[in-house]
This record gives C-alpha cells, sequence and structure tokens, in this order.
C-alpha cells in the first residue's frame, strides 16, 4: 500500500489534467520500484508540463497543478465555453503532455495489479469523456471544473481501495483472474473513448500528430501502444 500513497498524488493530477512521459511498451516495475520512482516521476511530469505553451495559455482556466488541489470556485462558477483557439490548446495538451504519461503510469502500476490498472482506466475514461464534452462545447469551463473536482474526489478514495485489494487478489487466482478482465475492459473503453479526440484533433489541428494509447494484456503483462 505504500507505493499506493506515494504515486497517489502523480495520478490524481492525471485524472483530469496532464503531465508527460515517454511512449513505451510493456510492463512497468512492481511495487518496490515504484517507492523509489514515484515521486522522481511526479516531478518530472510537472517540470514538463509547467512551461509548456498549452497550459501557460490555459492555467487560468484549468485546475491548479498542486497536488490534491481543487478548482477554485471562480473556476466552478466559469460560465464560458472553450473558443475555438482554446478548443486547439486543450487537445493539443492531451495529446503531447496527457496521453504519453498516463500510459507510462498505467505500465509502471501494471505488474500484478489489475485493481489499480482498473481504477485507473475507468478514472481515464471519464476524464476524457469530460475533456470530450468541453471542447465540443456541450459544457462549459465551470462545468468541467466540477466534473474535475469530482474525478479527483472518486479516484482517489477508489486507489486506496484498490491498494487494499491487491494482496488478497493476489492470493485468489480466480479472483485476480475476474479483476484482470474487468481492467481489460476498461482499457477497451478508454481506447474507444480516446477515438472522439482524436478525431477532433485531426479535424482543428492538422499539422499536430493525433493518436491514442491502446493498452491490452498478453497474459498477466500490460503491453500499450500509441497509434
Amino acid at each position: 500500500m505504500r507505493a499506493f500513497v506515494l504515486i497517489a498524488a502523480l495520478l490524481l493530477a492525471l485524472c483530469g489534467r496532464a503531465a508527460l512521459g515517454d511512449d513505451r511498451a510493456g510492463s512497468g516495475p512492481d511495487q518496490g520500484a515504484l517507492e523509489q520512482s514515484g515521486p522522481g516521476n511526479d516531478e518530472l511530469c510537472l517540470q514538463r508540463m509547467l512551461p509548456s505553451r498549452e497550459y501557460q495559455a490555459l492555467k487560468a482556466k484549468f485546475p491548479p497543478l498542486e497536488h490534491a488541489a481543487s478548482p477554485s470556485l471562480a473556476q466552478q462558477a466559469d460560465p464560458t465555453r472553450a473558443t475555438s483557439e482554446e478548443t486547439k490548446l486543450i487537445l493539443s495538451f492531451h495529446q503531447k503532455y496527457q496521453l504519453p504519461c498516463r500510459q507510462d503510469t498505467l505500465l509502471a502500476i501494471s505488474r500484478g495489479q489489475p485493481a489499480a490498472v482498473l481504477v485507473l482506466a475507468e478514472s481515464f475514461v471519464r476524464s476524457d469523456a469530460n475533456y470530450l464534452n468541453l471542447v465540443e462545447r456541450r459544457i462549459t469551463w465551470g462545468e468541467y471544473n466540477k466534473e474535475v473536482k469530482a474525478i479527483r474526489h472518486d479516484f482517489a478514495v477508489r486507489l486506496m481501495a484498490a491498494a487494499q485489494a491487491i494482496e488478497s487478489d493476489r492470493q485468489d487466482p480466480q479472483r485476480y483472474q475476474a479483476r484482470q478482465r474487468q481492467a481489460a475492459a476498461a482499457l477497451s473503453d478508454w481506447t474507444r473513448q480516446q477515438q472522439g479526440l482524436v478525431r477532433l484533433q485531426r479535424l482543428v489541428n492538422p499539422t499536430e500528430q493525433a493518436r491514442a494509447s491502446d493498452c491490452h494484456y498478453v497474459g498477466t503483462t500490460l503491453t500499450c501502444t500509441m497509434s
């Protein structure tokens, strides 16, 4: 469980916001490795995200980057909808920073931990649906930020519950396999959810790469590719 406490702040930031990581495939380190790498990865993500052109242009609208921080009351009350320029920046931000770091985070916690993968994947589905509603102007910035706050809260609660479930899952092969099937289904849902953002990215930012993360299990190993 200690590994989850150390990386929870980074994962909270990934649910509703962004961070940068390298594109990789394969399985990540086990819990012991995460205890050493989690905070460092967290700092790397923040260091790469903060000076980005997209973040600097959107930081008044986006929730704060500080760990477990909530959007301000003003942000949650913002009645405006994303402009055309903001839509371009949001989609670029998602593609360049959020998506790669999410994939890396999944790989980093995936070994022997389908309970955690399940929580992450379902949170990513919800977060990307929130993004899509924002860029398609179905919701205001205020409604977007309220949902971000709710996603972060629910994710934190579920992540701690997943930490408790890991050891019991490992001791019960049938329950472990069932949890892995649930995680695999959630990952497929996330891949499908990304397609709306990919479609819009290609429409509004045709000169920038548009891609989605496809993560699936090969045996008990999680593998991810960008396409």
